[in-house]
């Protein structure tokens, strides 16, 4: 994909946008030319015909044993619980796909193998799916590795079309927290194949709710491979993930992947020695990733609300909001004398807003560039850095050895409000272009002195110098604690930059719009 091209995947629409009525059966199937099938899971009867809600079957069991047909629909009732795994069979096609949705009313239905099974939902080398407005957990007794509430898995498959997760709520999923064991997710995604590769095209999982699953929350294990054919029009939108304590969203295996409007928070703690982050790709080209926001990743390692991993190629990661997340605003990174086929070369990071962020006292920063990364671009982003908890200032931008080095990295243009001084650690880069990025705080001059390309600015206020300090001061002690609302901080970063280039009174834009939280 031409990186100027990028904003064209924001006017996408859902491959399903329309949505539909709850009338009879009989007249759905009429209209599009497909069976219906209902399921009540208190009060329906197997031996039923099963095609109307008075008439509706009871288990999963029974679902399970039909070949679906392009057209087809499938209802779960409202209220109901369902136990066992959902493992259906037969596709759909491009203009009729089959349809699983809720009827009824009160909470969505549940669908939960208890453990028992690898995933409570299981859609294995079928395609053109539609999934809505379901409700998914699979707890066991204890923890289990590869454990998922929902799996999409196609092996020697060849192009899956049409898989889509709309309005899912998929919540307590107890896999391992360990990644060697397996790890496990809410959502995981594998496209594999021995004898014939296998890949997604369109793929789409939208507006879910991954609440309490271990280890990880979206988790494509491969959207496709390099060999066979990366994933292509892949959409991982407007979901809220929560109290998932690994990585958040992971995509692997994609070109072109768009994740945008999505929500991570209140992510619980991970074992020790443990490295995760909130969204990311791995071995995957031309990534939009805009428009999220993640706060409060506490991996040991790691950590960043957004990572530009191995072999990922032009990632463009714009527009975000990252804060109170241990390891900082991002991680752009490549191991030197691993061969996945590709480096990391091209990776863009701006127009994103860090508030509180690289909360661990060692080993992490605002911006952390780590081994053979090739032409990556930090730009046009604003960095809001309190006094941190562990009292040291913490860093701003670093550079790390992982079997290589940084190469022709440029960060310039940032506006950067620092209650003390940041460090930067670029030594161990090449080829760097730091330039006028601004430092606003009170010691701003101190850093200025210190590293060629931050300039400080003074903050603007009527009374003089002692009126500007005493403005500042004020302004960081507030974001200690106060979160503005992400269509805040993507206006401050809509705002603040004209033409490339900071605008003198960004302070003055942030204090006057924060309140529009």
């Amino acid at each position: 994909m031409n990186r100027r091209d990028f904003l064209r995947h924001s006017t996408m629409a859902l491959a399903v946008a329309a949505s539909f009525g709850m009338g009879t059966g009989t007249s759905f199937a009429a209209a599009t030319g497909g069976r219906t099938f209902y399921l009540d899971g208190e009060a329906g009867n197997d031996g039923a015909p099963g095609n109307n809600p008075q008439q509706a079957w009871r288990s999963i069991t029974k679902l399970n044993s039909v070949t679906f047909q392009p057209g087809d629909r499938i209802y779960f009732k409202r209220g109901s619980s369902f136990p066992g795994q959902f493992h259906p069979q037969g596709s759909g096609s491009a203009s009729q796909p089959v349809v699983v949705d809720s009827y009824g009313s009160g909470a969505l239905p549940h669908i939960h193998a208890y453990g028992k099974a690898q995933c409570s939902v299981y859609l294995h080398n079928v395609e053109y799916w539609t999934l809505r407005n379901l409700q998914v957990s699979n707890k066991g007794t204890q923890n289990q590795g590869n454990r998922a509430g929902v799996y999409v898995h196609h092996e020697d498959f060849g192009v899956a079309h049409g898989i889509v997760l709309d309005g899912l709520y998929v919540h307590d999923v107890n896999g391992s927290p360990i990644k060697k064991q397996g790890a496990g997710a809410g959502i995981m995604v594998n496209a594999t194949g021995k004898q014939r590769p296998s890949r997604y095209e369109g793929l789409q999982i939208s507006n879910c709710s991954v609440i309490n699953t271990q280890r990880n929350g979206i988790h494509f294990l491969a959207g496709g491979s390099r060999e066979g054919g990366l994933g292509r029009n892949v959409i991982v939108r407007g979901n809220k993930i929560q109290q998932v304590p690994g990585d958040c969203i992971l995509i692997i295996g994609c070109d072109g992947a768009l994740v945008e409007h999505n929500t991570v928070s209140n992510c619980t703690e991970l074992p020790p020695g443990e490295a995760a982050a909130g969204i990311w790709p791995f071995n995957s080209d031309n990534t939009l990733i805009q428009y999220n926001e993640v706060s409060g990743h506490q991996a040991h390692a790691d950590g960043e609300a957004f990572d530009a991993d191995l072999a990922c190629n032009h990632t463009v990661i714009q527009y975000n909001y990252s804060h109170d997340n241990i390891g900082g605003l991002a991680l752009i990174c490549n191991m030197g004398n691993k061969n996945l086929g590709a480096g990391n070369t091209g990776t863009i990071v701006r127009y994103n807003v860090s508030i509180n962020d690289s909360l661990r006292p060692s080993n992490s920063a605002s911006v952390r560039i780590t081994g053979p990364v090739e032409g990556s671009a930090i730009f046009n982003n604003i960095f809001i850095i309190p006094r941190r908890p562990s009292g040291d200032a913490g860093t701003l931008f670093k550079a790390d050895n992982w079997q290589g080095v940084p190469n022709n990295t440029a960060i310039h243009d940032n506006i950067v409000f620092a209650e003390q001084s940041p460090g930067v650690e670029l030594g161990l880069a090449q080829k760097n272009v730091l330039s006028r990025n601004t430092v606003m705080g009170p010691d701003a001059a101190a850093i200025h002195s210190m590293v060629s390309g931050l300039t400080a600015m003074p903050v603007p206020a009527a009374n003089g110098a002692s009126a500007q300090a005493e403005n500042l001061d004020r302004m960081l002690e507030k974001y200690r604690t106060f979160r503005p609302s992400l269509a805040t901080v993507v206006h401050w970063a809509q705002t603040c930059f004209v033409n490339g280039k900071a605008i003198p009174n960004a302070y003055a834009v942030i204090e006057n719009t924060a309140q529009m939280s």
